[in-house]
């Protein structure tokens, strides 16, 4: 069996360029949205597999 950690691909709009004024409440909102929205096809797209481990079948 095997673990794998993915990234998830989506934007956050904000008025400062270093993204200093982004807020987690911003960071879930904008999260679910993108969760709710993305088609099955784009989802493949907005993920991306960066780390895998073995683990047990416990």
């Amino acid at each position: 069996m095997f673990s794998h950690a993915f990234d998830f691909a989506f934007e956050v709009t904000s008025a400062k360029q270093d993204a200093s004024d982004v807020t987690p409440a911003m960071l879930r909102l904008a999260l679910l949205r993108r969760a709710i929205t993305v088609s099955d096809a784009e989802l493949v797209e907005a993920c991306d597999c960066f780390d895998t481990a073995e683990v047990s079948h416990d």
